[in-house]
């Protein structure tokens, strides 16, 4: 197939010529076609190499793109709602004003990639590596983050309501920290909230005034800033911030049985002590060891 019939032909026909192993049909020759704009609803692009391309505004709703290459891809104000994007490699990619809904991004590599105002909207973002992205301004409610690296991330203006991030790595990640309340020692706090008669139950939210799991216990404690931030976010997204707010990372598990939590709870405290008596006797002039 020559360069000047390639340019002539659309995209979803091309990629259906390679699948269909016809010779003239080449992995080279997807790159001197037109993306941008392109109809491309529920066309398989699995495993393609993409990187670097212009893909500006095409319909990609419903594509499956797991594993493909679209490191440094253009795919600002694409359609990508409900497409399939596991373990897809979009690292440093511009996803600008792309719509993600729904869309299934679980251990894609999204490093440094530009996500400002997406919609990611219920998007499946578990696993993935958000590390440094730019999400300013991302609609991300009801996002599933579970275990996302977020270190770095701008997450400025982001709507992060409803989503869930337990697990997550939020260390150094850009936030609105004026909203967010803080809790020194946040796991001390919490254990001795429970030592002193409250009750873990990681079953529930929130059972009543001394009885909650664990991220209610951290809703609970940063008191009315606590509970404003949770009537606004819910109560995962919100205690999550807290922690991150609090210095304490990665996220903890709040899907972990009531002795793990504890023994994680435990565990966290007696190193945030530790830390702060350090820290206590350096201010004082005390050297160490």
């Amino acid at each position: 197939m020559s360069n000047n019939t390639v340019s002539q032909v659309s995209v979803q026909e091309y990629v259906e010529g390679l699948r269909s192993g016809n010779g003239g049909y080449t992995k080279q020759g997807l790159r001197k076609l037109n993306w941008c704009g392109q109809d491309l609803q529920g066309c398989d692009l699995r495993g393609l190499d993409l990187h670097g391309l212009k893909i500006i505004g095409a319909n990609l709703k419903g594509a499956n793109l797991c594993d493909a290459n679209l490191s440094g891809a253009d795919l600002s104000e694409a359609d990508l709602s409900g497409a399939y994007l596991r373990g897809a490699n979009l690292r440093a990619a511009d996803l600008s004003e792309a719509n993600l809904r729904g869309a299934d991004l679980r251990g894609a590599d999204l490093w440094g990639a530009n996500l400002s105002e997406a919609n990611l909207r219920g998007t499946e973002l578990s696993w993935a590596d958000l590390s440094e992205a730019y999400l300013r301004g991302a609609n991300l409610r009801a996002a599933d983050l579970r275990a996302a690296d977020l270190s770095e991330a701008n997450l400025s203006g982001a709507n992060l309501s409803g989503a869930d991030l337990s697990c997550a790595n939020l260390s150094e990640a850009i936030l609105d920290w004026d909203e967010i309340p803080l809790v020194p020692n946040i796991d001390a706090a919490v254990l001795e909230a429970i030592e002193a008669g409250g009750k873990l139950e990681m079953e529930t939210w929130h059972t009543c005034k001394t009885t909650h799991c664990r991220a209610g216990w951290v809703i609970t404690i940063a008191g009315e800033d606590g509970k404003a931030l949770e009537e606004q976010l819910g109560t995962n997204a919100a205690a999550a911030l807290i922690y991150a707010r609090s210095g304490s990372h990665p996220v903890p598990n709040w899907y972990a049985s009531t002795e793990t939590a504890l023994e994680d709870i435990k565990y966290r405290a007696e190193q945030q002590l530790a830390a702060s008596q350090l820290i206590s006797l350096e201010e004082k002039g005390i050297e160490i060891g």
